[in-house]
């Protein structure tokens, strides 16, 4: 699959991606004051951003024709 996510996409990905994971977790640990839902929820959605952040292709991007990648 071609890469259609550029560098700061990439970053902002991988930055928060990761943040969700982390908070994510730290619920299901009981150290932030969050349920059970939007625990999962985040480190869903941290995982989904990291995976793409990561092989810089976003599905959702193709159906819409954007692409943020730096090589055009």
């Amino acid at each position: 699959m071609e890469h259609n996510v550029g560098s700061l996409d990439r970053t902002v990905r991988l930055a928060l991606g990761a943040l969700l994971v982390v908070v994510g977790l730290g619920a299901f640990a009981g150290l932030v004051p969050l349920g059970t839902i939007p625990a999962a929820i985040g480190v869903v959605l941290g995982a989904v951003f990291l995976v793409t952040g990561y092989q810089q292709t976003c599905p959702l991007y193709l159906p819409f024709g954007i692409n943020t990648s730096d090589k055009r």
